[in-house]
């Protein structure tokens, strides 16, 4: 998988660098599929749920970072940081983000997260179960997309993945007002819940 080794030296640079300033976070989006999973799928960036900091109410922090280590610094449209470095000769942007406006990862799912080993370096990382239920909320065509990729993988045997449709129904109750909409977006994409 070395094709992903831009994203491994990504995560392991900002993740070292997080951490020596106290900060937590997981490993969210689509980079869990090649980085956790060992899935052949490019991820475009990195997405880093921060656990007990604010990007927002501690910018300072994530700037100062940012500075150390010469990365640029941006705002999503939802008012959260990214970075961008280079990487292996390539640009890579990392969001870092936090539940605000329609972004929302339940305690419950953090608590839930993998420990996964890179480079001697832990990692913790969401589901794959969690991943799918997080893009069913999402209600985007590239979500729905992705929901469908992964339908079509688990229905073949060369992957080598499963999901536990037990854990996926525990996380949708966690999302009581969607609740329906997620297990519709699910079964329609080819992950059958009920």
């Amino acid at each position: 998988m070395d094709r992903y080794r831009k994203y491994k030296e990504g995560l392991l640079q900002v993740g070292d660098a997080l951490r020596r300033h106290g900060v937590e976070f997981v490993l969210v989006g689509s980079a869990i599929l090649p980085l956790v999973y060992n899935i052949d799928l490019d991820p475009v960036d990195l997405d880093l749920f921060i656990i007990n900091k604010s990007t927002i109410l501690d910018y300072e922090l994530f700037e100062k970072i940012a500075q150390e280590n010469e990365w640029d610094i941006g705002t999503t449209d939802h008012g959260t940081i990214y970075y961008e470095l280079v990487v292996s000769g390539e640009l890579l942007k990392i969001d870092l983000l936090e539940n605000i406006l329609d972004i929302y990862i339940p305690p419950q799912i953090i608590e839930n997260s993998l420990t996964i080993k890179i480079d001697n370096f832990n990692i913790r990382s969401i589901r794959l179960e969690d991943l799918l239920v997080l893009k069913a909320k999402m209600a985007t065509k590239d979500a729905e997309d992705f929901i469908a990729n992964i339908a079509r993988m688990l229905a073949d045997p060369k992957y080598n993945i499963s999901i536990n449709k037990s854990y996926i129904k525990n996380i949708i109750d966690l999302f009581i007002s969607e609740k329906e909409n997620i297990i519709d977006r699910l079964n329609k994409n080819g992950i059958y819940i009920e």
